[in-house]
């Protein structure tokens, strides 16, 4: 599945838009931070329908745990991501450590799935 053109468009505007909203703010953790929490909520959301499609695909197959971590993976980033916009937003004292832990899982599991595909594949 390649991207489109359009697709591509839009993700270079939102990471322009976001840099230089960090810079208009001194890089305070103010909106230009919030912005960049959502254009991650926006790619985590996106790998996590991808990476579900395609384990739909490979359901039963060699392929499919390797898959089901990395589909796990992209769930944990989800949450993450919809937890620190929540911390910036509602609750500034919630979630401070659980934001990184959940990232630290994330990658892990991530790691696990690549690892796992490598045997599968190799």
């Amino acid at each position: 599945m390649k991207p489109g053109r359009t697709t591509l468009a839009v993700l270079g505007i939102l990471l322009l838009t976001a840099k230089s909203a960090l810079a208009s703010n001194g890089d305070d953790g103010g909106g230009g931070r919030i912005l960049l929490e959502f254009v991650g909520l926006g790619l985590s959301f996106g790998c996590l329908i991808v990476s579900w499609k395609v384990l739909s695909f490979v359901r039963g197959g060699r392929l499919a745990a390797p898959w089901q971590w990395l589909t796990t993976a992209f769930l944990l980033f989800a949450i993450a991501q919809v937890l620190a916009i929540l911390s910036y937003i509602v609750l500034p004292s919630a979630g401070g450590n659980l934001v990184e832990y959940l990232r630290i899982l994330g990658f892990l599991l991530l790691l696990m799935g690549i690892i796992k595909m490598r045997k599968v594949l190799a």
